[in-house]
């Protein structure tokens, strides 16, 4: 068969894509690391039909290009449509975390890298793994500290060489900084959203879902993290301008 069909009627989620088979009408729900091998956004992926009945061929397209933490955060519409309020919370927690990751990536790994004079492939992944076992062991609360603190005090790095003093200078213990210093920055937009991440209580909520407590958050509870956590996190990440892309680095004059 040389024209296989596509499939028009899709949903994506961070973990999955989920279609309607276009020859017989059923879902196929198709998992990034199992089923599609990838993580990429699929943007043209040929696939069988996972109804026995079926299995034939069609395409692929149309995925979401957000980064990871946005791709979490939509993910949550459809768990509070399912009543998953536990599993809401947890995911609006695990995007900060994954958001903070995003940042020093950007700050300390792909912005140095694209204006390093030599751009050597083997420094960054050196770099890269030196970040990785920096930070892995932090959890939602240092790198909230961190993060800030990094906004607050740091200075970006011009090349690889400094970024690498700057991740081996790595604080093992931080804490937030003062309003004050905060608002020091005098950016009227960048300001209310760090006092706001800075008071965000998402993390000890995950905390008491995941304990022994195994805490129950009502919807009310969970649409009103989901609506801080996407308040935060998305006017953060335009006015950042963090993508999960080196090339998109690269590119930028």
């Amino acid at each position: 068969m040389d024209n296989i069909p596509i499939a028009s009627k899709r949903h994506t989620s961070y973990e999955n894509f989920v279609v309607e088979c276009p020859w017989c009408g059923k879902e196929s729900i198709f998992n990034r690391a199992s089923d599609l091998c990838t993580f990429e956004p699929i943007t043209g992926h040929d696939v069988l039909c996972q109804s026995v009945e079926c299995g034939k061929p069609f395409c692929i397209v149309g995925d979401s290009v957000n980064s990871p933490h946005e791709m979490l955060i939509f993910d949550c519409y459809e768990l509070i449509e399912r009543k998953h309020y536990m599993n809401c919370i947890l995911s609006l927690t695990q995007a900060y975390e994954v958001f903070f990751s995003l940042f020093f990536r950007v700050e300390l790994l792909y912005k140095p890298f694209s204006t390093d004079p030599d751009q050597e492939l083997a420094k960054l992944n050196q770099l890269s793994e030196a970040l990785y076992e920096k930070i892995k062991k932090y959890t939602f609360t240092p790198m909230q500290a961190m993060f800030l603190q990094y906004i607050v005090t740091g200075r970006s790095p011009k090349n690889l060489l400094e970024a690498a003093a700057m991740v081996a200078a790595l604080p093992e213990c931080q804490v937030n900084p003062k309003d004050a210093a905060i608002e020091s920055l005098g950016d009227g937009k960048l300001v209310p959203l760090l006092k706001a991440l800075k008071a965000t209580s998402i993390h000890r909520m995950r905390n008491r879902v995941v304990h022994k407590q195994a805490y129950r958050p009502t919807r009310e509870e969970t649409e009103a993290a989901l609506k801080e956590t996407r308040s935060i996190l998305f006017p953060l990440t335009s006015h950042l301008q963090l993508y999960d892309d080196i090339n998109w680095y690269m590119r930028k004059p």
